[in-house]
């Protein structure tokens, strides 16, 4: 994913400077827009299983539910037809993880986590087609994760719950449909990283495919 973005960014900045994307850019600096889609987080049923096997508890059977909607609501201004910044506020939506285990007694225990916050991007656009272009966005996100544990049976927590406020990482590529100067059409995909840390029950990871839109104004 990374190489891709480096070619895909590297590609854009040398698209963005012929004349075809002038005469196609909008005069409106200024924009809002929203996106709404699926994240997939990397909670994995596997991996908790391999957790809790080590821990001493026999016979661990846990579902994930690793799907969730999530949306961004953003505000941006454009320097030139290839560069734009963005502010944007993002909610990631939640996730959870369930497990049982038989032995040294029966007992579950439960895991549920949500992420949400603000971040800064910067866009580098280049055109395609009338109408149509192409877009990266790389930038940071100022994250909480929090995390809520409760159990039953044979398992004993250490605590039940925890939030941490992190720097995130926040990269992406979309593309882009004019209807008018001041309405575009965006469908994206986007990545999330290192949100949370150990005390969150690990760093949390989401993929993000969204449908949105942009108006300028």
């Amino acid at each position: 994913m990374k190489k891709l973005l480096t070619i895909a960014f590297l590609a854009l900045t040398a698209a963005s400077t012929g004349p075809v994307y002038a005469q196609l850019a909008p005069a409106a600096k200024w924009y809002a827009g929203a996106a709404i889609g699926q994240a997939r987080s990397n909670v994995d049923a596997g991996e908790v299983d391999d957790f809790v096997r080590s821990l001493g508890y026999g016979s661990p059977s846990t579902s994930a539910e690793d799907k969730d909607m999530a949306y961004r609501l953003s505000a941006g201004y454009r320097f030139s037809p290839a560069l734009s910044i963005e502010l944007f506020y993002a909610d990631l939506g939640a996730y959870s993880t369930r497990t049982t285990v038989a032995t040294p007694s029966p007992g579950s225990v439960s895991a549920d986590y949500k992420a949400n916050g603000y971040g800064l991007d910067v866009l580098l656009s280049a055109p395609v087609a009338p109408q149509f272009s192409v877009y990266g966005r790389l930038g940071i996100m100022q994250a909480r994760t929090e995390a809520s544990f409760s159990s039953s049976g044979s398992f004993v927590l250490l605590n039940n719950g925890a939030s941490k406020d992190k720097t995130a990482q926040h990269f992406g590529l979309g593309f882009q449909y004019d209807v008018t100067p001041e309405l575009g059409l965006r469908a994206e995909v986007e990545t999330f990283r290192k949100l949370g840390d150990d005390s969150t029950g690990g760093e949390l990871k989401l993929d993000v495919l969204s449908l949105g839109a942009v108006f300028r104004f």
